[in-house]
């Protein structure tokens, strides 16, 4: 049937590969886009407690060595109004300026989802208080407890790492240094400033973050700042990542894409001789007709090889740190929030804190939507390599009931794990340190009313491939920072973009192609932006 005939089939419903299917269906072919899951998002999907608790269950009982989610642990009980909780498995930030961005306002994706800034990012200190991380250059010259030495050199430090400093002196020959050696030595900046600049405002994930790409981030989301407010960057509405790959989705069946939802494959076959030059058919559960493809574009983890086929491996276009390959990860519902730092910006840093008049102090405010870093081996019993990075979203992102907060914690690691070690146990002693930053000190600790921990493997790319075939895999997703994830993911659907249109238009060409690909999204105008550094 003709019905059931598509030029492309893309197999999951997770950010990348919704871009791509909706970059395909407004170029003007036939998709169709399936998942085994009865929801949008795959492993980036934004679910509500019940469904959560549902998805932890079911990495339970597959918790096998080849499984990318291991030692899957939740709470019991699952609150009431869990319906009104949106809980994304892949929580994130987008900075104002970059592919993430310009792929929404350009595909007109951004009608279909909501966002706001962030309200805060703060960093943690070894004596348990947090504090406030400079936006702007105001922030830095008021603050009274920086010296005017240390004011002078971080100003220049910020000054040239929102420049073009490729090919400057300062950065000959240190390309590769570690960053926070880089700050210390290149710029004399002190040990607590270095702690902020590289795990708070460029987001390494390990001391040893090569300096050249730390720069091109910090510079990335200096020139964020400004565009639509005083933070750079934007957190998404009702979860953020899950709902904006559904956004991506609607658009995609605006532009004629067919969605199949909650069935499983039950095989995928090859095609030999087609007259009619399809490659694939393909059944699903519970469904009558047998779909035929050109081509299938598919994630690693959501379906095996058809017998026979040698599939082509697209390799990730960018990832922060290699050697990062998996996350503790936890999730918390609270119902008392937690503080935000009534201080001046890097007072708890500072080496003249003890000048400070302790009386002339400000209640401390609620964070709804903020960042918390914990620095390496700012909690005692914590990760001595790498930062712990906090994500605290609330009524007004849409993603709480009100008076409800979740938080999410990532902790990477790169040492090798003992198969006994559980993302709780890496995890305690930041939570016991989250639960202590309560509004209200005098009640206690806060009590999660939910909890969900688990470990997160980046998976490996496949080894037998040929750039021949019509079977793609898009690259596996890699550990990032919260900044860095939705960026990446759509640079890498652009390679999976061109990648399909090139087998495309081998097997089936069209009177409209010429030469060149197709824009991937018709080019923004460029905005005059008032960059404050």
């Amino acid at each position: 049937m003709e019905e059931s005939q598509f030029d492309v089939v893309v197999i999951g419903t997770g950010l990348l590969e919704s871009i791509t299917a909706s970059a395909l269906s407004k170029a003007g072919y036939k998709v169709a886009h399936i998942d085994q899951n009865s929801y949008y998002g795959a492993e980036e999907a934004t679910l509500s407690l019940d469904e959560l608790a549902q998805w932890i269950d079911k990495q339970q009982s597959s918790d096998t060595q080849n499984s990318r989610f291991k030692h899957a642990k939740r709470s019991d009980t699952v609150p009431k109004q869990s319906r009104q909780y949106a809980v994304c498995l892949q929580p994130s930030i987008i900075p104002s300026i970059g592919p993430m961005i310009s792929s929404l306002v350009a595909s007109g994706v951004a009608k279909y989802s909501g966002f706001r800034l962030l309200d805060c990012l703060t960093i943690y200190n070894k004596t348990g208080s947090i504090a406030n991380v400079p936006s702007s250059k105001e922030d830095i010259f008021k603050s009274k407890e920086i010296s005017l030495l240390d004011k002078r050199r971080l100003m220049r430090f910020l000054t040239f790492a929102s420049g073009e400093f490729e090919g400057k002196q300062e950065l000959e020959g240190k390309e590769d240094l570690p960053f926070p050696e880089f700050l210390s030595t290149g710029f004399s900046l002190n040990e607590n400033i270095c702690s902020v600049i590289s795990y708070a405002l460029a987001f390494c994930l390990s001391p040893d973050d090569a300096t050249l790409p730390a720069l091109k981030r910090l510079r990335h989301y200096l020139r964020s700042s400004g565009r639509y407010g005083p933070s750079p960057f934007l957190i998404g509405h009702y979860g953020g990542t899950g709902d904006i790959a559904q956004g991506f989705c609607r658009a995609s069946a605006v532009s004629g894409g067919v969605y199949i939802l909650g069935r499983d494959i039950t095989g995928i076959a090859p095609i030999s001789s087609d007259p009619n030059g399809f490659n694939y058919a393909i059944t699903l559960s519970d469904f009558p007709d047998t779909i035929s493809t050109r081509l299938v574009i598919t994630s690693p983890s959501n379906s095996p090889l058809p017998v026979g086929v040698t599939p082509r491996q697209l390799s990730r276009t960018s990832a922060q740190v290699s050697n990062i390959h998996c996350m503790a990860r936890g999730i918390l519902i609270l119902d008392r929030p937690l503080a935000s730092p009534p201080q001046e910006p890097l007072s708890d840093f500072a080496e003249t804190a003890g000048d400070v008049d302790e009386n002339q102090t400000s209640p401390p405010l609620a964070i709804d939507t903020g960042i918390l870093v914990f620095p390496p081996g700012s909690v005692q019993g914590g990760s001595s390599k790498h930062p712990v990075t906090v994500l605290v979203t609330g009524e007004g992102s849409l993603s709480t009931p009100k008076g409800k907060w979740i938080v999410y914690i990532g902790c990477p690691l790169s040492e090798d794990l003992e198969d006994s070690t559980t993302a709780e146990d890496v995890l305690k002693p930041y939570v016991d340190a989250i639960l202590s930053l309560s509004t209200n000190p005098s009640s206690g600790p806060i009590d999660p009313l939910f909890s969900v921990s688990y470990l997160e493997y980046s998976p490996q790319e496949l080894t037998n491939t040929t750039n021949e075939s019509t079977y793609i895999i898009v690259p596996p997703p890699a550990i990032a920072s919260l900044a860095d994830i939705c960026d990446e993911l759509t640079v890498d659907a652009e390679a999976t973009f061109k990648a399909a249109i090139q087998v495309l238009r081998q097997l089936s060409p069209r009177e409209n192609d010429d030469d060149e690909y197709p824009p991937f999204w018709p080019p923004l105008p460029v905005e005059e932006e008032d960059n404050e550094w």
